[in-house]
């Protein structure tokens, strides 16, 4: 059995680089016995490619790694204060460093955090922007636990509509308040503050409702996507007794730009 998962919109240069070929997607369409999709907009416009029926699997959490009921020590190389984080991709005209500038001066309680690669270029920022650089997913947890509300400082375009951010479910399994522009497959979402302005989206969720973290762990786990995968196919899930995953750390490792194509 063939299942093609469409996580992106690949006809985009900024997400298919000089890799994608739309007649190798094409391809992978046409072999595909089942199709699915992770955002809305993807599923609309797979469907007007193939013809036929796409369901939708958004991104989801790994409950093991973000698990909220563990006492997490407050990493090291936090300021004091407040937390806004983010942690995720640093580049691409989708990162709206603007917006993050604006918080930052909306705020000035508090410290905003961004963790992950950090870009040769950049705009001036705050005094209370932090740059952390790459972390490992291992220890993401630890800085969501000790954070009052996590961001997602994109742009609204095509691009950032298609998308189904990881990190949103990762946010919210810790009990961690969203703010966020309104991505389509945002909306609705338990515990996530929406609106064009993302200084009034972090307002919103700086005195909202939290997210009831077992809530999102029924919903939006990886456990609760497989069973939805099952069902496109036909296939029972069953009860089998699973093994805890043995998590290994490994030190992060930047590859530059001109190493991350895999080349015949």
């Amino acid at each position: 059995v063939v299942v093609y998962d469409l996580i992106d919109d690949w006809s985009d240069s900024a997400l298919g680089g000089s890799w994608y070929q739309a007649r190798v997607e094409s391809a992978l369409i046409d072999r595909a016995d089942h199709l699915i999709a992770s955002a809305p907009s993807l599923v609309k416009s797979l469907e007007a490619r193939a013809g036929r029926q796409v369901t939708l699997v958004p991104n989801a959490v790994n409950a093991r790694l973000f698990d909220y009921r563990r006492t997490w020590s407050r990493p090291t190389d936090l300021p004091d204060g407040p937390i806004f984080e983010y942690h995720g991709s640093l580049y691409g005209d989708w990162f709206d460093w603007k917006a993050v500038g604006r918080v930052a001066e909306a705020f000035p309680d508090a410290s905003v955090v961004l963790v992950g690669d950090r870009p040769p270029q950049r705009p001036v920022l705050p005094d209370n922007v932090y740059l952390l650089g790459l972390r490992p997913q291992t220890d993401l947890a630890a800085y969501l636990a000790h954070t009052e509300v996590a961001l997602i400082p994109f742009a609204l375009t095509d691009t950032t509509h298609a998308v189904s951010p990881l990190k949103v479910y990762e946010y919210l399994a810790m009990g961690v308040r969203v703010a966020a522009p309104p991505l389509e497959p945002l909306i609705g979402l338990e515990g996530v503050y929406l609106n064009e302005d993302l200084v009034t989206a972090v307002k919103a969720a700086r005195s909202g409702a939290r997210p009831d973290p077992e809530s999102i762990l029924k919903s939006h786990s990886w456990t609760a996507r497989v069973a939805t995968l099952f069902d496109v196919l036909g296939w029972e899930t069953g009860q089998a007794e699973i093994e805890p995953v043995r998590v290994v750390a490994r030190p992060v490792r930047h590859y530059p730009p001109d190493q991350r194509l895999l080349t015949r």
